[in-house]
């Protein structure tokens, strides 16, 4: 398999202006020169309608815009650290790492696989302090294989059988469950993240929590057994939810 980033697709510490649009225009420029995407203007003009659908800026100084589109020819990462940083509408400030994800319309799961596992990491607050302290662009991919390399993820706090178990364990009342779907337009992303955002927030608040990620993979429906037991459902997400009469008479919130 090709590997998804490579020292010539990385850019360090450059001003790439103080627009998002610029910042992507040269990241679809760099994927191109390198002969993964048949195109520029195709490409960026994808990314940039995902873009305008929701902003890829996350917490943490961190954007990644992506995409899927027939300009490319292959799964890419393209990565800018940028001096000055460039706002992508995350609420704590501009970013000033970038990483643009593009994908063929047809990718298949282990790239994608890939591709949501990098953006999983970026969450990670060792993993984004290397990579700001990295000096080379050879060691910016060195960084970005070892976070893809590593065990993914689970996705879900504990199982309905380990949490019955604790639940056993325990003498003071049960804690709250609650059952979540994340989702976002190309599910490469930003799915994945929120998944992962929301089971650190619910084990640091003592609350049992099952997600289900509704990406670009295959989907592993929650269990109707523990959407039955729940106290509530979260949706964090940008489309809709595939099989949402699964959750009627449950109490739901949706994160803004």
């Amino acid at each position: 398999m090709t590997a998804l980033i490579t020292p010539e697709l990385v850019t360090l510490d450059v001003d790439l202006g103080t627009e998002p649009a610029t910042v992507i225009r040269h990241l679809a420029e760099q994927i191109a020169s390198t002969g993964r995407a048949s195109e520029v203007e195709g490409l960026y003009a994808d990314a940039l309608a995902r873009e305008q659908k929701t902003s890829t800026g996350v917490p943490g100084g961190i954007a990644i815009p992506h995409c899927r589109s027939t300009a490319v020819i292959e799964p890419t990462l393209a990565m800018a650290r940028l001096a000055p940083a460039v706002p992508f509408g995350a609420k704590d400030g501009p970013a000033d790492l970038i990483f643009f994800i593009a994908a063929p319309e047809g990718a298949d799961q282990e790239h994608l696989r890939l591709l949501s596992k990098l953006a999983r990491s970026l969450i990670k607050k060792d993993f984004t302090a290397a990579l700001q302290a990295a000096s080379s662009a050879d060691e910016i991919v060195a960084l970005v294989e070892g976070a893809i390399a590593d065990k993914p993820a689970t996705g879900s706090t504990p199982t309905a059988a380990s949490a019955a178990t604790a639940a056993g364990a325990q003498t003071s009342a049960r804690p709250k469950r609650l059952v979540a779907v994340t989702a976002c337009p190309t599910g490469i992303a930003h799915t994945y993240m929120a998944a992962d955002s929301l089971v650190a927030a619910a084990k640091e608040a003592g609350i049992e929590l099952q997600v289900e990620t509704q990406g670009s993979g295959a989907v592993t429906p929650l269990d109707p057994a523990v959407i039955a037991a729940a106290d509530a459902v979260i949706f964090a997400v940008d489309v809709d939810v595939r099989g949402k009469e699964r959750f009627a008479g449950n109490p739901s919130s949706t994160p803004r």
